[in-house]
């Protein structure tokens, strides 16, 4: 089997985002996916809206306006006060190439103050890297098997029952703990996405996942990951591939320049859309 971290391995001087990746592809829509006849009140009028595949949802977002707060401060696993009886999602959160950035703490203080559980656990052990050729050669010297490694030991722990979030990098872990970790309540999967088949076979029908991307990212659009999720949308049960007009990577992450803010709103809307309906 094929390591699903090797693409993120190899020459940094190669150029680009991420270090040793094949010349980018341009983006391109999907192809195989049709007009859903009732799209959710919620995503009318945005753009070309909604398609479906099989019995999953290819989303192409078009300029959208949603609001959705964001907060900065990072308070550990604490959530916001929520109604007696009520059930809020657990979830862990895996960061990028660059590290445990603020954005990425912004992001999970988010969910933590719609009510959620975040676990946020550091992958570079304290080190953030301003340059991302830097952050992802520190990973190739440590191994991305130790940095999967450090996500999984993370899980370990904590309930069965959680949502696996991953950012770029940080999807190794993620997707790889939703499809082997029995329980596994959801996944989100940021900007990269493995072939199913490099965590030992389909998608499992039990897991909701959702994929969110850029449309001309070189990185997502123009590699196989945008295949490898749009695989995942036709076979899976219940699953979500998201673009958004643009070629920036990482641009949820409102601490780094590649941030667009008015997708990252989109994103947010949804997070917790998802989050809230697999709780």
């Amino acid at each position: 089997m094929r390591d699903p971290a090797a693409k993120y391995a190899g020459n940094t001087a190669a150029g680009g985002h991420r270090p040793a990746l094949r010349s980018a592809r341009a983006g391109r829509m999907p192809r195989d996916v049709k007009p859903l006849e009732n799209p959710p009140a919620g995503l009318r009028g945005q753009g070309r809206g909604p398609y479906r595949s099989g019995h999953s949802t290819v989303v192409c977002s078009f300029g959208s306006h949603v609001s959705a707060a964001v907060h900065t401060q990072c308070r550990g696993a604490a959530r916001a006060p929520q109604p007696e009886g009520s059930t809020m999602a657990e979830v862990l959160v895996f960061h990028h190439g660059h590290g445990l950035t603020a954005g990425i703490r912004e992001f999970a203080e988010h969910l933590r103050q719609a009510g959620h559980t975040v676990h946020l656990p550091d992958l570079y052990e304290g080190l953030v890297f301003d340059n991302l050729e830097e952050g992802m050669a520190y990973a190739e010297n440590a191994g991305f098997d130790t940095i999967t490694a450090r996500g999984t030991a993370a899980a370990e722990e904590l309930p069965a029952e959680l949502v696996y979030i991953g950012f770029s990098l940080g999807v190794l872990p993620a997707q790889k703990l939703a499809q082997t970790r029995p329980g596994a309540r959801g996944a989100l999967l940021f900007e990269a996405c493995v072939p199913a088949s490099e965590f030992g076979g389909a998608w499992p029908q039990d897991v909701p996942v959702q994929i969110h991307g850029m449309d001309a990212d070189p990185f997502f659009a123009g590699e196989d990951d945008v295949d490898a999720a749009r695989a995942i949308v036709r076979t899976a049960a219940d699953a979500e591939l998201f673009l958004y007009p643009g070629d920036r990577h990482l641009f949820t992450d409102s601490s780094l320049p590649s941030h667009e803010e008015q997708a990252t709103r989109q994103v947010n809307l949804r997070v917790l859309g998802f989050l809230d309906r697999v709780k």
